[in-house]
This record gives structure tokens, sequence and C-alpha cells, in this order.
């Protein structure tokens, strides 16, 4: 076994073994009306589990959230997994790499959204003057921002299934990967795909119009 640190001083052990989030105690079933959890000792298990290898799934999303948010990545994998073992609550049946890849997109999130609010905080206490948009410009960015908000509702269609699959694969995951991700089956997962892709192509024709006309 190695060791590896969770950013509080306590050392996991990693195995090869499988998951122990596979069981039947840790993955109760998260299609009832009250959603279950992963205690913190099976928490614990599952993260020991996790193949932490350089070139894993985990280390190259940790490294990707981490290019983006300007820190390490081992900071952020590691912030990641000791809000799993405090904070944070995994649903059961969910992998654990999964759920920590979400929680450091989280933190990247965060930390992205904390910069450009510092940024902005600064500019104001200098007094930077910062060149004005020509009205036309203004217009039409404001008019681009509107529309592709409006299609990713319209993509979404008020369902939090397809909201879940589209935040999947914003993180990369796909077929049985992003299927427990969305807490659905494959069956489901491709039937929530198809109609993802009939949303995008009758959005798309609305957004190259809006091209032609500007």
């Amino acid at each position: 076994m190695a060791k590896g640190t969770a950013g509080n001083g306590n050392k996991i052990y990693k195995s090869t073994n499988a998951c122990p989030n596979s069981g039947s105690v840790a993955h109760t079933s998260t299609n009832n009306a009250t959603r279950s959890y992963l205690t913190k000792p099976q928490v614990r298990a599952a993260i020991a589990a996790i193949d932490f290898r350089s070139n894993s799934k985990l280390m190259r999303m940790a490294r990707f959230r981490a290019f983006t948010a300007g820190i390490d990545a081992e900071d952020i994998l590691q912030e990641a997994i000791l809000r799993a073992l405090t904070s944070r609550s995994c649903p059961a049946g969910l992998k654990m790499e999964y759920f920590l890849m979400a929680v450091m997109r989280s933190i990247a999130s965060a930390i992205i959204a904390r910069r450009k609010r510092d940024e902005a905080r600064y500019c104001s206490e200098l007094d930077l003057v910062v060149s004005p948009l020509a009205p036309d410009d203004a217009c039409e960015i404001a008019e681009r921002a509107a529309a592709w908000r409006q299609a990713f509702d319209d993509v979404v269609a008020g369902s939090p299934e397809i909201e879940r699959v589209v935040d999947g694969i914003d993180q990369g995951l796909c077929g049985r990967a992003l299927a427990e991700f969305a807490n659905t089956d494959r069956a489901r997962l491709a039937s929530v795909r198809k109609a993802i892709k009939r949303n995008v192509n009758s959005i798309c024709v609305e957004l190259i119009k809006l091209d032609k006309a500007a």
C-alpha cells in the first residue's frame, strides 16, 4: 500500500483493491425520495482505494482544474480530499473519483470568481481608467451573452436530469462514469443525450441566424 496525505496531516492509504463504495451498504439506491450518503469511514475507505497515479483520470482532472485556477494540482486535490473527509457529503452510488472531480471544479470556480472580484476592487481603488465600449459593441456583446444564456436554458429545458448530464459532460465524463454521475442508467443516459442533441440542433439554427444578422 502507498501512503498519501489528506491535507490535514492524516495519512491516507491507497491500494489497488476494488472501490469500497461498490458494496450493497455503500451503494444504497439514490432513486429514493431521500438520498443516501456515504459515512465518513466509507469515505475514507473509498479515498484509500483511488488510483492516484500521475496518468489517472483524477490526476489529469486535478491538473486541468489547477491550471484554470492558477494553483498547484496537488493543492486542489488535497483540498478536495479534505472537504470530502470533513464538510462535504458524498452520495452513495457515486464513485469517489467523480465526487472529488466535482469538488475540485467547485474549488476552482470559487478561486476564479474571487480573483475577478479582487481585480475589480483593485481597479476601483486605483481609479484605473478603462476605455468604455462603443454603444454598438456593448449592445452586441449583451445580446450575444443573453442569447447564449437562453440557449443553455433551452438545452436543459428545465430538466434536472439533463442538467446533471450536461454538467458531467463538462467535466469530461462519458459512458458509465457519466451515467453514475447523472444518477441514471446507460439506457436512460442514451435517451437523455438524444434529447440534448435535438435541443442543441434546433438552438444552433437560431444562433447561426444571430451571427448572420450581426
